[in-house]
Formats: C-alpha cells, sequence, structure tokens
C-alpha cells in the first residue's frame, strides 16, 4: 500500500506540474480580438479597425482627416497656411507580453499637404528685391511629401470590450517639398526680374527647410477609444 501510495502521489505530482505547464505556455483567452476605435491624434481624426490575430500579434488599419489655418511668417513673408492632413495607415503590433502594451511597425500612406497664401497687405521682399501691394499679383506655395512613409511605435490597447487606447511613434515623411508661384502685373523687363526674384525665394526657402533635419519626421501622439467584439 505504502508503494501504491508514493506511485500515486508521484503521479499526482507529475499531473499538476503538467498542468501548471501547459497553464503558464497557453495563450491568454482574449476576451475581444475584433476592434473599431475613434481617434484623435497629431494625423488627424479618425477611425481605425483591428484585429488581435493572436496573444502576441495584432493588426490594424486607419484613416484620419483634418484641415485647419494659421498664419505664419516665412522668409520675413506673412503666410496664411491651410494644413490639409488626409492619411491612412497599415500597422502590426506585437505584444511582447501578451497583455496591453504593444510595440508597432508599418506604413503611413501620406497625402498631407499644405497650401500657403503671401499676405499683399504691405510691401513685401522676394528675393532681396522690394515690392508693393500692386506689383504683385499673387505668391502662392504648396507644400507635400512622399506618399509612403514607413512608421515606428509603441502603445497601449487593453482587450477589453471598451478599452482606452494611447500610440506614441513616429513616421518617416522626408524632407517636405515646396513650390513657390508669383505673378505679376509687370511686364517686360521687371516681369523677367520678379519671375527671377521669386525662384531666388524658393530657393532660400528649400535651403531653409533642408537645414531642418526634424522636417523629415512626423511625430504621432494618438489618444481613442475602442470597442471590442
Amino acid at each position: 500500500m505504502r508503494l501504491q501510495s508514493l506511485v500515486c502521489s508521484a503521479w499526482l505530482r507529475r499531473v499538476a506540474t503538467l498542468g501548471v505547464t501547459a497553464a503558464v505556455l497557453s495563450p491568454a483567452p482574449l476576451t475581444a480580438q475584433f476592434g473599431v476605435a475613434a481617434r484623435a491624434s497629431t494625423l488627424g481624426i479618425g477611425a481605425e479597425v483591428s484585429y488581435r490575430i493572436s496573444r502576441v500579434i495584432g493588426v490594424r488599419a486607419g484613416v484620419n482627416y483634418l484641415e485647419f489655418s494659421r498664419d505664419m511668417a516665412i522668409e520675413n513673408i506673412d503666410y496664411h497656411l491651410t494644413p490639409h492632413f488626409e492619411n491612412g495607415s497599415a500597422l502590426l503590433d506585437l505584444y511582447p507580453l501578451g497583455g496591453s502594451f504593444h510595440l508597432s511597425a508599418g506604413v503611413l500612406l501620406n497625402h498631407n499637404e499644405g497650401r500657403m497664401e503671401a499676405r499683399l497687405n504691405q510691401n513685401i521682399e522676394i528675393g532681396g528685391r522690394t515690392y508693393t501691394p500692386s506689383e504683385i499679383g499673387s505668391l502662392t506655395g504648396t507644400v507635400d511629401f512622399r506618399k509612403t512613409a514607413p512608421y515606428i511605435g509603441l502603445g497601449f490597447a487593453a482587450g477589453g470590450k471598451v478599452s482606452f487606447l494611447l500610440d506614441l511613434g513616429v513616421g518617416v515623411t522626408g524632407t517636405p517639398r515646396v513650390d513657390l508661384i508669383g505673378e505679376t502685373p509687370l511686364t517686360g523687363p521687371a516681369k523677367t526680374e520678379f519671375d527671377a526674384n521669386v525662384a531666388q525665394e524658393l530657393a532660400q526657402v528649400r535651403a531653409e527647410i533642408n537645414d531642418k533635419s526634424y522636417l523629415k519626421f512626423h511625430p504621432v501622439l494618438s489618444v481613442g477609444s475602442r470597442v471590442g467584439y
């Protein structure tokens, strides 16, 4: 009987050990795999769908939109700027601890751009020469970026039915591409000089942008709420 008790005890310990091991190695059940989220971020106001494939892997896709206006001086010229954010994202999330913390990598589909229009309520220096408002028909420009940009980041997204979302990351959008167009009622040699001065002004703006390497990156701070199914 003692031998049988020892054998039985050893068998129970082995079963218990296997059970604990299986519990540790088995992925935790997910309370919500598919989710729909609303977000506010430095990419705009957007919506997102996500799917938690397993305990450690998830995928997401989102779209964002935002447009606003502001005034800004560039090379001593006052412009009215209209940034236009229109972008999407496709991301892979890695949950190294199997919980809410994740590392993210993917791509931004970047159609962000900006429009700029010089304010002609005073004399303006263009390319080293001063022009009166009557000598300038308009001075407008555009700013855009490369259409796809790598993204890396980290964040928190719990797996519950309703959860708070937080993401921090950066998109490598490259050096902004700037163009500048000037119109004038001037004719003849005066117009030729005006066009040359606009080209010089554009070169100065581009040089200023190229000197600021941080403009190649779009920092991303995103908060939101997700409903899981």
